[in-house]
Order: C-alpha cells, then sequence, then structure tokens
C-alpha cells in the first residue's frame, strides 16, 4: 500500500460530491432559480443573455458529472468537465465564473446544513469540492506531462514507425484484464475487432498476450514477432514490435521509457506539492476551532487522520522527570483506546532513533516497527508500518512530542521522502496550536502515580478546561471565586502540577477529564 495525499484530499472530495448527488433536486432547483433571476442581481453580476445560455449549458454539464464521482477516476471526470467547458466556446469571464460558483457553494452549504460544528468536516469538505472543481474550469490549454499512452499512441499513429500494436493493462489480485488496445494504422485493423481485444482479461499478462496474438494473426505473422512489457508505477503496458526492428528499436524505446518514468517521479512530486497546501489549509481550519487544551489535542489527533492518508494516531508528549530522565507520555489516540495509550510512559533513552527523530525535528518512517520499538507495543497495537512526526513549535522553539500514525493493524504501507517531508509541516502546525494552550517557559509534565481526585475537584478542573473563568467556575458551581481557588490550588498539589494548564493536561493523561 502507497500512502497518498491525494487518495485522502480525494475522499474529501468523493463525500462532498455524494452529498451533492444526495441533495441534488433542491440544489438543481435553486440553482436554475438563481441563473433565471441573474438579471434583477446586475448590481452584483452583470450576465448577458448569452451568457445566461452558457450557464445553463454548465449547469447540464455539472449535474452530468456529479453521478460519476462514486466509480470514477476523479481526474478523468475532471479533465472531461474541463473539455466540454471549453468546447461551448464561452466568453464569460473568469470572475464572474468565480462569484457564480460562490453562490452555487453558498446554496449547496444552505440546503445541506452544515453550519453545525459537529458537520465542519463535510462543510470542508464541499468547500474542496467547489475550489477544484472551478479551478478546473478556470484553467485553460493545461499543460501536462506526457504519459506512456501518449507516447505509444503516437507511435501508432505514425504508419512507418516500428510499433505495431499497444495494450494499456489493468492489474488486480484476480489478473489483467486490457483497458484500453491501440493498432498501427498500417494494420487496418477495424474499431469492431480494437474493441474485441480491449474487452480481454485473464489470470496473467503472457495470457494475455498470446491472446491478442491469436486474434490478429491474420494480420501479422506471429512467427517475425516480439511483445514487450514495461511496468511503471501506476501503469502497465505490452507493445509489439518485428524481431528485426525490435533489435534497432527496443533500446531506443527503452531508453525513452526510462526518461518517461522520472519524469513521472518529477509529476508526482509536483502532484505533492500541490496537495498538501488544500490539506494543510484544511488541517488549520480543523485545529483552530479548539477552545482550550483538551480540545486542541482532541483536534490534532483526530486531524491527522481526517486530512492526512492514514487510519489511526496517537499523541505522546515529551517531558522530564524531576530525575533529569526523558520521558514519553501517552496523551490520546484516535481508532486506538486511548487509556492504552495513556498508560505508556516510555523513558526514551530506550528508544535512541525516536529520540535522535525529536530532536533533529525530522519524521521518521519505519517499514518495520518491530526493529525499533519495544516487543510489547508492537503485539499490543498490532504494529507493522509506522510513521512518527514530531510535534514541535518554531515560534516557542519547543519539542512537545510526537504523533505515530499507521495504516491500522497489521498493516504495511509505504511512503515517499517527499510526502515525509511534507507531513513535517503537519506536526508544526499542530505544534503551534498546542503550544498556545502551554506555559511559556519549558513545557514539563512531572510524573506521578495516579492520584485520587474527588468529585467536586474534577467538576472544576473540567469547567477549567472547558476556558471557564474562575469566576464563571464559581456561579456555575454557587462557590465563592475563594473557594475555588482553593480547590484548584489542592488539585495542582495533588497532580505535581506548577499551574492550571499542566494540571488539565495531567488530568486528561490519567483519565480524569
Amino acid at each position: 500500500m502507497v500512502v497518498s495525499i491525494k487518495d485522502q484530499m480525494n475522499q474529501l472530495f468523493r463525500l462532498a460530491g455524494l452529498e451533492i448527488y444526495k441533495h441534488q433536486k433542491e440544489i438543481k432547483q435553486e440553482w436554475e432559480n438563481m441563473i433565471k433571476g441573474l438579471n434583477q442581481r446586475k448590481a452584483l453580476i452583470d450576465v448577458s443573455p448569452e451568457e445566461q445560455l452558457v450557464l445553463l449549458h454548465l449547469n447540464q454539464l455539472f449535474w452530468n458529472m456529479i453521478p460519476k464521482f462514486n466509480t470514477g477516476d476523479l481526474n478523468t471526470i475532471l479533465q472531461q468537465l474541463r473539455s466540454d467547458w471549453e468546447n461551448l466556446n464561452s466568453k464569460l469571464q473568469p470572475h464572474k465564473l468565480m462569484l457564480l460558483f460562490t453562490l452555487l457553494e453558498q446554496i449547496t452549504q444552505k440546503i445541506i446544513k452544515t453550519n453545525d460544528k459537529a458537520d465542519i468536516h463535510l462543510h470542508q469538505s464541499i468547500q474542496h469540492f467547489f475550489s477544484l472543481v472551478l479551478q478546473n474550469l478556470l484553467v485553460e490549454n493545461k499543460s501536462k506531462y506526457l504519459t506512456f499512452e501518449d507516447f505509444f499512441s503516437k507511435m501508432g499513429d505514425t504508419k512507418d514507425g516500428p510499433l505495431l500494436w499497444f495494450a494499456k493493462l489493468l492489474i488486480t489480485d484476480k489478473g489483467a484484464s486490457i483497458n484500453h488496445f491501440k493498432a498501427n494504422t498500417s494494420l487496418e485493423i477495424d474499431e469492431t475487432y480494437e474493441k474485441i481485444v480491449s474487452s480481454l482479461q485473464g489470470p496473467s499478462i503472457d495470457l494475455l498476450s498470446e491472446a491478442i496474438m491469436r486474434l490478429i494473426s491474420d494480420t501479422l505473422p506471429e512467427d517475425e514477432l516480439e511483445v514487450a512489457t514495461v511496468v511503471s508505477p501506476t501503469e502497465c503496458y505490452l507493445y509489439c514490435l518485428t524481431k528485426s526492428d525490435g533489435e534497432k528499436f527496443k533500446p531506443v524505446i527503452n531508453l525513452l521509457l526510462h526518461m518517461f518514468k522520472e519524469n513521472e517521479k518529477l509529476s508526482e512530486v509536483l502532484e505533492i506539492k500541490n496537495d498538501w497546501k488544500d490539506s494543510l489549509i484544511l488541517f488549520d481550519e480543523w485545529i483552530m476551532l479548539a477552545r482550550n487544551f483538551k480540545e486542541a489535542i482532541e483536534s490534532v489527533v483526530g486531524g491527522f487522520t481526517k486530512y492526512l492518508p492514514f487510519e489511526r494516531a496517537a499523541l505522546f508528549y515529551y517531558t522530564k522527570t524531576e530525575t533529569g530522565e526523558d520521558i514519553g507520555m501517552g496523551v490520546m489516540g484516535h481508532k486506538i483506546a486511548t487509556k492504552e495509550i495513556r498508560n505508556i510512559r516510555e523513558n526514551l533513552v530506550n528508544l535512541p532513533q525516536i529520540t535522535k527523530t525529536m530532536l533533529n525535528i525530522q519524521p521518521l518512517y519505519l517499514p518495520k516497527a518491530k526493529v525499533v520499538l519495544p516487543s510489547r507495543f508492537v503485539q499490543q497495537f498490532r504494529l507493522e508500518s509506522l510513521v512518527i512526526i514530531p510535534i514541535y513549535s518554531a515560534f516557542n522553539q519547543q519539542i512537545l512530542g510526537a504523533v505515530f500514525l499507521d495504516q491500522g493493524e497489521g498493516e504495511m504501507f509505504s511512503i515517499s521522502n517527499a510526502m515525509l517531508s511534507v507531513i513535517t509541516k503537519f506536526g508544526q502546525h499542530a505544534g503551534e496550536i498546542l503550544a498556545k494552550y502551554t506555559p511559556e517557559k519549558d513545557y514539563i509534565w512531572p510524573i506521578s502515580n495516579k492520584t485520587l481526585l474527588s468529585n467536586r475537584e474534577i467538576e472544576i478542573l473540567k469547567l477549567i478546561a472547558d476556558g471557564k473563568t474562575i469566576d464563571e467556575a464559581a456561579d456555575l458551581l454557587f462557590l465563592s471565586k475563594y473557594t475555588v481557588r482553593d480547590y484548584i490550588s489542592i488539585i495542582k498539589k495533588k497532580l505535581n502540577a506548577q499551574n492550571r494548564t499542566q494540571a488539565i493536561a495531567e488530568a486528561i493523561r490519567q483519565g480524569f477529564i
């Protein structure tokens, strides 16, 4: 399994598409009413009758696109939308299109009712959806990197070229099938035959190759031909040459295809650079909703799985004991039992590679977690591959801790260095929001045995954790502010905390709040 931010962002896109599809009748009606009523809104936007007609066509293109999101490839769907939009020869000015899509998004948000905090994830998904659709509509003649398929198609269109046919394959656990087939125009194979070949599937690539040769054996002398295979990180191709041409052209084709592979790697890096920006913006919006330290922790841990392609997350804080030991303490888990995470207190002397990661503020990818982590943790949480991201506040120059991320129990995955570097930025942004609720001096959580707090003490601590002042807590509990202050002093002493923030953090760790 390859971890991809693009896949995660596509999930957000599909979530919005599915929700829009559910409410398409109401949204579509409001959208059409808005277009028809633009004449009355000339102060806002002046649209000519011709432009109104273009917008109605766009409306049709948009709604034809929506049902395809559940099954189709998003890039293909968006490219088709962009192509259809360009074919309208619309002269609609970009600022008008932007304004109209902003209005459409407002209509959608109103109908789906995503104003509550509980629905902020869906609200963000819809924002991302309209932003990406608009971005594709505004891009004209978008340049793209040439693919293997472009290369083979060009060669197949050249009658005197060495390539006789090529087939793009789809590989699954069940075998292989032909996704696209094209023969050189000199072979004069009609479209019906090409469609028959394009429908072939079988348990292996070799069998597919033999089946293609049998189907077109009347056109080509099989004993004079050779079939070669090309595999890229995402695609697989078969291509056919005569044996005599193969000796001359195969080395050249292999060199060109090697260059395409390098091109794909560059394209992947550029895609990551584009995708992470949207993902980080949504992550920032999410964690900035936190009103106190407890909510900040919850937002950070949940946000790492909402906006990055991981299933499980666990937050660990770094602290020093009174004797100077560096300790990693479990704080919270997502799709992992928080109680089990909070029971973890590990001396970082036993984890030198993780300590180095923390001090250098560098992410760490472990293909096999058991190589670095104690076996008891690997077995307890069924860890396989793992990513460790330092939580760091550049503003305060503080290393607060780390987030451990994986794809679930026993799941292996791989991750590129480019993406690993990108995720580091998420750790820094998480560090800034967590540092906002910590003291300005070095953040130290003293280690102590579990302490018993009274119900009243827990009640007061919960109010303080929720952002209430001493006076507000006193009013809510019908106590004097001096009594509340005394309670807080007792709580800090019991939890061995130097201030309220440390008391809240220790209470969260021990499971009191």
